[in-house]
């Protein structure tokens, strides 16, 4: 399958009718028009929101921004940025349809219902025809492809039906959509395969042909294409293990699924640079072949590798690499699993004058102190919020029963400085949702706030039951694609599927290299633990070039950039000891090179 080209045009929309009536009046036939959604001005990290819609336009290499349907205070935020490009403000089905004879678009009008929109949209632009939304009923159908390529997206999110139906519209692809699934259902699902081994009345086997029986009942009627493939875009279902006959791959609904299209999408253009760089971690917690073989494999396609073992894949040197070094392709091999921690109990009375009572539970991930350049203890935490008012977080009808108000907002804020103390401190066996990964000192919290030196990497973690969280927290901050695995696994499995992903199958779209290579190992058995994440057409794509080089040039732009920041803050009083860890990092780095006797140009480029 080939990628689309990207449109230089970005839609940033928060009303899902307005986003699609927009996309009918700048859409193109085998393109792909980015549709994104506004900053969420409501959450701590807003700016860190602001910067990333930012950051995807300029990826997207956009000449065009239309905002549609955003709050005042979002389009503010953004105009700081995106001014250069002159944004234009759509607030109306008026303004679209001016927009549209501007665009010299057919005005005729498809009438839909606003409860399907998504089928609507891709119905409109197979037409060529503008649309208008109602509530009346509409056939809930599925809209077939000109490709055998099958995009299968949940209810529930409106304006990611909308995104759904562009990436659809761009690969030539059907469309489903099949009714949503609530939180619950997909927790429990994925506790069903995290605890594979645990009931041991019942045969791994005949758990997961259970469990592929539940989800494929919750595909409904998909007619799916005769040897095509599937883009499932879901909440937490893992929807292609029970679809094993062909190969798939999935997006994430909610949050920024505009986003994650737009970093994979752009990444597989033609002129942007290859899979050149490979990190491979491993910190021997357990037996890892794959990760020879896969140095192995990769130094022969002409990759530049990169390893940690052992003692050199501790907590810090680990999650210092992964954030700052400029990599393409990293390749975990270790344990994953939820944490031991603790549940911690606030009692407050927030700012509208309840009185609350509020239970997390956190888990640390802890460097060594004697392992560190600097001699200092890392310390990286993981929250998670158990109970409010007495209602657990994880109850299905939680917001029929507690309103949360400000108590959450009011939380954040005096923890953060210091202003509220727990009353109660227990200790638990398991963090939910911690999903630690085992480092050579200790656990690894993978909460990164940038990845590869804010690069758009790909990911694929070999650690048991590393699929749905991991993949949620890489790709939000970044990661183009994620595979992961759904259960435990043995180490053979690792080694034969990971290898002939990267061998025998290394020249196909990693979803269907993830299938070739998991079809040769278990042939017609259930087990398919690995599950990949991100855009279809996206793959290992090698290209010459002096890879040594382009890392040392790199980097010596990210320590000039830091060491300007670090100047800054020390005239200005700061805090600066995280980013004197980035400098010495980028510092050591660059030292490491020179040292290695890197080639550079000469004056004259030679």
């Amino acid at each position: 399958m080939k990628c689309p080209t990207l449109l230089p045009t970005v839609v940033i929309s928060d009303d899902a009718e307005l986003a699609a009536m927009l996309t009918c009046a700048l859409a193109r036939p085998g393109a792909y028009l980015p549709v994104i959604d506004g900053p969420r001005m409501t959450r701590d990290d807003s700016q860190a929101e602001v910067t990333r819609r930012n950051n995807a336009v300029a990826r997207a290499r956009a000449k065009e921004v239309y905002y549609a349907g955003l709050g005042a205070d979002a389009e503010a935020a953004l105009d700081r940025y995106l001014q250069r490009v002159g944004p234009r403000r759509i607030n109306d089905g008026e303004a679209v349809k001016g927009l549209a004879a501007e665009k010299g678009r057919a005005l005729e009008t498809l009438q839909w219902s606003r409860h399907s929109i998504g089928l609507g949209l891709l119905t409109a632009l197979r037409a060529g025809k503008m649309i208008a939304f109602a509530d009346e009923p509409s056939p809930a159908v599925q809209v077939r492809g000109k490709s055998d390529h099958l995009v299968v997206c949940e209810a529930g999110e409106p304006l990611s039906e909308v995104i759904a139906a562009n990436y659809a519209f761009a690969l030539g692809a059907g469309l489903c959509v099949i009714p949503e699934r609530s939180k619950h259902d997909g927790r429990a699902i994925l506790e069903a395969f995290y605890g594979l081994y645990d009931d041991r009345d019942v045969s791994p086997t005949e758990r997961l042909q259970e469990l592929a029986r539940t989800i494929r009942a919750m595909c409904g009627d998909i007619v799916l294409p005769e040897k095509g493939s599937l883009t499932f875009i879901t909440g937490d279902i893992p929807y292609g293990f029970a679809l094993p006959e062909l190969p798939s791959t999935h997006l994430f609904k909610y949050p920024d699924l505009g986003l994650a299209i737009i970093n994979g999408f752009s990444n597989e253009q033609p002129s942007v640079r290859g899979t050149n760089v490979a990190v491979l971690i491993d910190p021997q917690q357990t037996d890892a072949p794959e990760i020879d073989a896969a140095a192995r494999l990769l130094a022969q396609r002409g990759m530049f590798v990169r390893a940690h073992r052992g003692g050199g894949a501790t907590v810090d040197e680990v999650s210092r690499m992964i954030e700052l070094y400029p990599y393409d392709l990293l390749v975990l091999a270790t344990h994953c699993g939820d944490a031991d921690g603790y549940r911690w109990t606030y009692e407050f009375t927030d700012s509208d004058g309840r009185i609350r009572k509020l239970v997390v539970d956190i888990a640390l991930g802890i460097g060594d102190p004697r392992k560190s350049e600097d001699d200092k203890l890392e310390v990286m935490q993981f929250m998670r919020f158990h109970e409010l008012d007495g209602v657990l977080w994880d109850d299905p009808d939680r917001l029929e029963k507690v309103d949360a108000g400000r108590a959450l907002d009011d939380f954040m804020e005096w923890t953060r400085t210091d202003k509220l103390e727990p009353v109660l401190k227990e200790l638990i066996p398991r963090v939910a949702d911690s999903a630690a990964l085992k480092m050579f000192d200790h656990n690894y919290l993978a909460l990164p706030r940038s990845l590869a030196n804010k690069n758009y990497p790909i990911i694929i973690n070999n650690a048991c039951a590393s699929w749905r969280e991991l993949a949620g927290r890489f790709t939000f901050s970044n990661a183009r694609a994620y595979v992961g695995t759904l259960f435990p696994i043995a180490t053979t499995e690792a080694r034969d599927v990971v290898i002939g992903a990267l061998e025998k199958h290394g020249d196909k779209a990693l979803a269907h290299a993830f299938w070739s290579a998991q079809n040769g190992v278990y042939r017609d058995g259930i087990r398919r633990p690995y599950i990949v994440t991100g855009v279809y057409p996206q793959r290992i794509r090698i290209i010459q070039e002096n890879t040594p080089l382009r890392i040392l040039g790199e980097m010596q732009r990210a320590l000039a950039e830091w060491q300007r920041v670090l100047e800054s803050d020390r005239q200005a009083g700061r805090e600066e000891r995280g980013i004197e860890r980035i400098v010495t990092f980028y510092d050591r780095e660059v030292r490491s090179f020179g040292a290695n006797r890197i080639k550079l140009p000469d004056r004259d480029g030679a």
